[in-house]
């Protein structure tokens, strides 16, 4: 409790009754009441402090038995912060002298009392600052500590250099990384530690940093670990200074980013696969004879996967006793290459043959996959290794093409490649897939099948349902009509295979006959079934129990597929014809509405009904209401200020998009936003608001030359084809003073990091500051922050609203900011609607503030006339 609030308690060491009522009258000059007591001996004295420590102790110098150098001592030795004043008409200059040495405050003589109340408070002024300044440095202690603790745990090399670039300090995370202690490091030359190539790019870039205040983010570099290998750091860092502004050297953490490259690397590789495994199924659609999927096979490998070259050569058989040959029939990519290889006459591969120690015919021999990964480390004859490093194939992998391979698919690569267990599996399947297509194709009336069935199950497809559905209802007067759909198809068929899931479909299209002895089950599409058949005297409630009970006992049956057992769970959205509708499209769309409503409210079985209709309808005008708001220009900004946490200067705006309605009314972002996502509209808004933001921050810079303006930005927009495009179109121009920051939220990052690292450097090239929006309530990984190109991160304020209430946010969130900064990030808190928040966040450093408590979000008029008027 504040002094000023209570009594100040004071102990007086005096032996007479008079001279001590005469300072107590003396104390009535303070602003503050007092409570005193008085004591003559030592005893007394002791005894006294133990019961109460007193705001300050009075003494006189000469007691009977006792002296005030004696009290003094045992004040100093009991309550040592206590002030102590000698009150003694019996002291001299030189005794006063000595006792403020030994640690009195002051002393004042009796026959000059008045005095007395001013030396009170001065003492208990000094001993409030001396305990300000104690509570302050163990403050201190104990936040060097924590951050102490923080950087030796953390696994960033955390490092400083002088100008010369001398290591002056290191973690031990540096041990982990290089195989060097941190003492090892010590008085070493960074410069000394990074591969050739690294040193001599850091070098040409000392002297631009050694000028004014500068720093680096998330740069590539090179070192050598203590065995030599080449490991891959992320390099953050800053520059430190001297008062007059000269650089004294820099400070900054090496993220390890070698394993992530490597894993990096090795998706990529089987996304390249994926990419032609893709690309493949996608034409064998079309593919009218065998060659054309041949030759497009060796096509897409080049490409889309990436390979120099691709050939495909097919066993001719015997043509005379002991003598078989090869014919390449296909082939795509480096004409040197194909030239030593793919020849133009039939090769001959039995032995004693020119081509009998050659991959492909051991693959064909051996009925095996031959793999390659260097040719200049491989057991293939000198000649056969020359002839194929002279055309620049460094690696090859041969498929063997059908269970008796009639044939092989070839691929060579111009650099070493090692090829792993899962790409094995991908390539092999390339394989199988080559090889069904062919087999399929060989069949001409293959294709007509096609045209109306599921390549997969072989039921009837959309196509065939939407033709056989008249007839159906002609014939039953009334139908039901489902579309079920696997739950958790999708994993099964990543985690088993393609061959798997396929295998599993057969069976589930074949069960799903029985739940009438008439249904006609149709295969549109992936894990989705259509099964039509006659409705009978059931209603919508009646069919849909009928269908769970159904979908029920097929759920406790076991599905066996190479010798393994799955159970599946089914779930299923019913229309009525002709109730809902007589054609097959509205039919589809009405069953998988229901089909959609009946996931959301986990129900096994749901029958559409006029509600869905209507939800449709309501869905379907908002929509359109949405597409005329676009072409009306009826969307407008409104602006939140956002201000420095420490001087409350105004540094900028967020830009929130709003929908004023031709009649004048708000529509709430909560309504139409999610509809703009979803139809992909927010593409065109988006970019419409990054050219009215741009335009209202150039208008105001006039004004205020630093203000800047963030930029949400949407999913849909940063995953459209032409964002980088269209972004470098509107921002390109104002590149080199950008007024414009981009705001993502976390988790929409951490859905891709790779994908949107790169997007987020392109805008940073543009000029652009980013945010990373919401922090906190994605994935929370601050380990991810060394990677991104992040300038500032904004903390939610689903944390900002606990943070006066609860201990627990608010240690988070100081967390949160100083390692953002040790990381050379700003940090904006969002939200902030209360003055304890605001000095909460002031006293943690927090750099930028925004939330109802500065400003709610206003028109561009409002805020020109608010801040510039």
């Amino acid at each position: 409790m504040d002094r000023r609030t209570r009594p100040l308690h004071v102990l007086m060491v005096e032996d007479s009754p008079n001279d001590a009522e005469l300072i107590v009258r003396a104390m009535r000059g303070l602003a503050t009441p007092v409570e005193h007591r008085r004591v003559s001996s030592e005893q007394a004295m002791r005894d006294a402090l133990a019961a109460q420590v007193p705001d300050i102790i009075l003494s006189d110098f000469a007691l009977p038995g006792f002296s005030g150098e004696e009290a003094l001592r045992i004040a100093k030795e009991r309550v040592p912060d206590t002030p102590f004043l000698f009150v003694s008409g019996t002291i001299g200059e030189e005794l006063a002298i000595e006792a403020l040495q030994q640690g009195a405050d002051d002393y004042v003589l009796k026959d000059n009392l008045r005095r007395l109340p001013s030396a009170m408070d001065r003492a208990l002024r000094a001993a409030g600052e001396r305990a300000d300044r104690m509570r302050m440095a163990e403050a201190l202690q104990e936040s060097e500590e924590r951050f102490r603790s923080i950087v030796e745990s953390s696994l960033d090399w955390i490092w400083e250099v002088d100008t010369t670039g001398r290591i002056v300090y290191s973690n031990e995370a540096v041990r982990d990384i290089l195989g060097y202690g941190a003492r090892e490091v010590l008085g070493r030359n960074m410069l000394d530690l990074l591969a050739p190539a690294s040193r001599a790019a850091v070098e040409a870039l000392i002297p631009q940093h050694m000028i004014g205040s500068n720093r680096w983010r998330r740069r590539r570099l090179h070192f050598l670990d203590r065995d030599g290998a080449t490991r891959i750091l992320l390099s953050n860092a800053r520059s430190l200074h001297d008062g007059a502004g000269h650089v004294l050297g820099f400070r900054g953490t090496h993220h390890d980013d070698t394993e992530r490259l490597a894993q990096d690397a090795k998706i990529r590789q089987l996304v390249r696969i994926h990419t032609v495994l893709s690309a493949f199924s996608t034409h064998v659609l079309r593919a009218t004879n065998r060659r054309e999927v041949l030759d497009r096979a060796c096509a897409i490998a080049v490409e889309q996967g990436g390979f120099r070259a691709a050939a495909i050569a097919t066993r001719l058989g015997p043509v005379r006793d002991g003598e078989e040959l090869l014919d390449f029939v296909a082939s795509h990519g480096d004409p040197e290459v194909l030239r030593c290889i793919a020849r133009g006459e039939p090769v001959p591969i039995h032995p004693g043959g020119a081509f009998h120690d050659f991959p492909g015919a051991v693959a064909l021999r051996e009925k095996r996959m031959v793999k390659v990964e260097d040719f200049g480390k491989s057991d293939f004859p000198p000649a056969v290794v020359a002839l194929l490093q002279q055309a620049g194939a460094h690696s090859e992998v041969v498929l063997p093409l059908g269970d008796a391979p009639w044939g092989f698919l070839m691929l060579l690569s111009d650099t070493v490649q090692r090829v792993d267990e899962e790409e094995t599996g991908l390539l092999q399947r390339l394989a199988r897939d080559i090889a069904h297509a062919c087999d399929f194709l060989e069949q001409s009336e293959r294709l007509e099948f096609l045209a109306y069935h599921n390549p997969v199950t072989g039921l009837p497809n959309r196509a065939e349902f939407r033709q056989s559905l008249p007839a159906l209802l002609k014939n039953a007067g009334s139908l039901v009509v489902a579309i079920v759909d696997i739950q958790g198809f999708g994993r099964i068929n990543d985690s088993r295979g393609r061959a798997y899931g396929d295998a599993l479909l057969r069976l589930v299209g074949d069960a799903l006959a029985g739940v009438a002895s008439n249904a006609f089950v149709a295969h549109p599409e992936s894990d989705a079934f259509l099964v039509a058949y006659p409705a009978g005297p059931d209603n919508a409630i009646q069919a849909s129990d009928r269908l769970d009970t159904f979908l029920h006992t097929l759920g406790q049956l076991p599905f066996v597929v190479d010798n393994e057992t799955v159970y599946l769970g089914l779930s299923a959205g019913i229309a009525l014809a002709p109730l809902h509708g007589d054609d097959g499209e509205s039919l589809e769309r009405h069953a998988l509405a229901a089909l959609a409503e009946g996931k959301q409210r986990r129900l096994r079985v749901l029958p559409f009904n006029e509600d869905m209709r209507g939800r449709a309808a309501r869905r379907l005008e908002l929509e359109r209401d949405l597409r005329r708001a676009i072409d009306n220009e009826e969307f407008v900004l409104h602006y939140q200020p956002k201000f420095d946490g420490a001087t409350q200067r105004l540094l900028g705006a967020e830009a929130l998009l709003r929908w004023r309605r031709t009649d004048g009314t708000l529509v709430s972002p909560a309504d139409f936003i999610p509809v703009l996502e979803e139809t992909g509209l927010i593409v065109a808004v988006g970019r419409w608001v990054l050219r009215r933001a741009l335009l209202d921050a150039t208008r105001w810079r006039d004004r205020h030359p630093s203000i800047r303006i963030a930029v949400n930005l949407s999913a849909r927009e940063l995953r459209s084809a032409d964002f980088i495009e269209a972004y470098g179109a509107i921002l390109g121009p104002h590149a080199g003073d950008q007024p414009i920051d981009i705001e993502v939220t976390e988790s929409l990052l951490m859905d891709d990091v790779e994908h949107s690292t790169h997007l987020l450097d392109r805008l940073r090239d543009l000029g652009c500051r980013v945010a990373i929006d919401d922090f906190g309530t994605g994935y929370s990984s601050l380990n991810y922050l060394a990677r991104l190109p992040a300038d500032e991160i904004k903390i939610d304020q689903s944390f900002i609203a606990l943070l006066a209430q609860s201990p627990e946010t608010m240690g988070l969130v100081t967390n949160i900011i100083t390692l953002a900064h040790s990381l050379s990030l700003q940090v904006v808190a969002e939200g902030v609607e209360e003055e304890e928040q605001a000095k909460q966040l002031r006293l943690l450093r927090c750099d930028a503030v925004q939330g109802f408590f500065y400003g709610r979000p206003m028109p561009a008029a409002d805020f020109t006339a608010r801040f510039f008027n």
